[in-house]
């Protein structure tokens, strides 16, 4: 697992939400984890005083003890354009956990995240050499505050970032900074803590094969 502490808050804003559907699942995928076994992958498990992440009852989670804390792990592959899909959830009693997906990874300094809170929030940002740089940030009606659970995408290639919630995109941007690399998941917690955030049912498509899904 990687671990880094991040001090910029998500901007409280409105937006509009934005009509589009995400890519499937598809045979077609480059990479599935659906997170039922614990041995011969390449998901993180460990665990400090900061953050802990594992395996458990068939998913994948980040708690996170420390305020303020950004947290993360690769399945350790390459892709280009991908479509990255995950079933998400937040277990903890925090609103202002950030989670989602990461992509175009190159290392623990620079790569590209995507991701919510329960409160309606989205963020699309850029990590480069320890600095980040918002592409996108605001609130979306399309995010259900306080949902069980999420299906999070995201759209990585060809210079554009697109977010989508359960089906419906709510936020894109546009960088060519970095065009391939890994993939990931990540937890970010606020101010409060402890953060629990679960996943499930990881899958990673081409962009350019992607069909609608309902």
């Amino acid at each position: 697992m990687k671990r880094s502490q991040l001090f910029v808050a998500l901007a409280l804003l409105t937006a509009a939400v934005l009509a589009c559907t995400p890519g499937s699942l598809g045979s077609s995928s480059l990479y599935k984890e659906d997170f039922a076994s614990k041995t011969n992958t390449d998901w993180c498990v460990d665990s400090d005083t900061t953050s802990s992440s594992g395996f458990d009852s068939g998913e994948y989670f980040f708690k996170v003890q420390r305020a303020n804390w950004f947290v993360w792990c690769n399945p350790d592959q390459k892709f280009d354009a991908v479509h990255i899909e995950v079933n998400s959830k937040n277990a903890g009693s925090t609103d202002d956990t950030v989670f989602g997906i990461l992509c175009h990874y190159q290392n623990t300094d620079s790569f590209y995240y995507l991701g919510i809170t329960t409160a309606g929030l989205y963020t699309i940002r850029l990590y480069i050499n320890k600095e980040e740089q918002t592409l996108a940030e605001d609130s979306s009606d399309a995010i259900s505050a306080g949902a069980a659970s999420y299906k999070l995408g995201a759209d990585c290639g060809n210079g554009d970032l697109v977010l989508y919630v359960d089906g419906q995109q709510v936020a894109s941007a546009s960088d060519s900074t970095y065009t391939s690399g890994d993939t990931g998941l990540f937890a970010w917690s606020g101010d409060k803590v402890p953060a629990e955030i679960r996943y499930d049912d990881f899958v990673v498509t081409k962009l350019e094969t992607a069909t609608a899904t309902p």
